[in-house]
């Protein structure tokens, strides 16, 4: 597992909630798994509960956002990422895990609360709103090639 690192800056005089998150990649022939909103695109998972594990956090998330199973096949790293919600006008310090997936299952019912939106690899660092998510697929890419 790598090193954690650091998206973003805090910046001067603003107050920040500490988010602790969790987030999979699932790359499936140069696409990556994103739930999109609003334009953006997301990996899947989120925020995690007080209780939660990182790996509890985006099974949990997964299921709600997607109505899927998932199974997690690596730790790829952490990061901690510094941003605004519009949604919430709040400033977030978000300090996220992220691991290597794939889906198990097909949409349960169809009932998630997002749609899933695959997108090329090419384009994670344009069109996801978080930093740390395209440094993730990165990361899970090169994964991938060493094996």
């Amino acid at each position: 597992m790598t090193e954690a690192l650091i998206f973003g800056s805090p910046k001067p005089n603003v107050e920040y909630e500490e988010r602790r998150a969790a987030y999979v990649v699932i790359i499936v022939d140069d696409h990556v798994a994103t739930v999109k909103f609003r334009r953006q695109h997301f990996l899947p998972g989120g925020g995690s509960l007080s209780d939660e594990s990182p790996e509890e956090t985006i099974v949990r998330e997964v299921s709600e956002e997607l109505a899927r199973r998932v199974r997690l096949t690596r730790s790829i790293g952490e990061a901690t990422q510094y941003f605004y919600a519009d949604a919430d006008n709040q400033h977030y310090k978000m300090r996220a895990a992220f691991f290597a997936g794939e889906f198990a299952s097909e949409p349960c019912d169809g009932t998630g609360e997002h749609e899933l939106s695959w997108l090329p690899v090419t384009k994670v660092e344009q069109f996801c709103f978080h930093s740390c998510h395209a440094w993730a697929v990165q990361e899970a890419l090169a994964l991938e090639q060493r094996g």
